[in-house]
């Protein structure tokens, strides 16, 4: 990051390179929209460049970074007029390795479409804080001054997003059975 403070613009394509897609994951399930999507990656990106020499190194680079990134989102979302939706997550599976066979591809991605129908019914609240806890693996601490809220929220709402994620499930895996 200090490369990137000091103007270095080969070390923040390398740095844009390894957050771009995470970026417009997480952006896409704020506002659920390709286009809006994109132009806010782009803008959060650029402040990112722009604000590197403000980075504390207080938390994890990610985090600054999700954090500018959600900012940029929820202002873009004020804009446009529009609300945020639930989060997506179903739509932010991994991408294939290289190595993976057919088969282990179609596993993940109907596990992937199970798991996504499970998170529907999940509130926005309960999908971003598993969003950001199993997907971009933010600890608790940084989540909690991400989202602003406290750390014993943080772990409220990860419990109890849990609990209804293992109820959801449950309904999904009742509703196949019947069938």
């Amino acid at each position: 990051m200090v490369s990137v403070a000091a103007g270095d613009l080969p070390a923040f394509e390398r740095l844009y390179r390894l957050y771009e897609k995470r970026v417009f994951q997480y952006v896409y399930g704020l506002v659920s929209d390709t286009t809006l999507a994109e132009d806010v990656t782009g803008e959060a990106m650029m402040a990112v460049w722009k604000g590197a020499g403000t980075f504390a190194g207080t938390s994890r680079v990610s985090t600054w970074i999700f954090g500018i990134t959600r900012h940029k989102a929820l202002d873009a979302l004020r804009r446009s007029g529009r609300h945020q939706r639930d989060v997506a997550l179903e739509e932010a599976t991994d991408l294939p390795a290289s190595q993976d066979c057919p088969t282990e591809i179609v596993y993940r991605k109907q596990n992937a479409a199970v798991i996504g129908n499970a998170l529907k019914g999940l509130s926005r609240e309960h999908q971003e804080v598993l969003r950001l806890v199993f997907y971009e693996e933010l600890p608790y601490d940084e989540i909690a001054a991400l989202l602003s809220i406290p750390v014993n929220t943080v772990k409220t709402r990860v419990f109890y997003a849990k609990q209804q994620l293992k109820l959801q499930l449950a309904q999904l895996d009742e509703k196949d059975v019947r069938r």
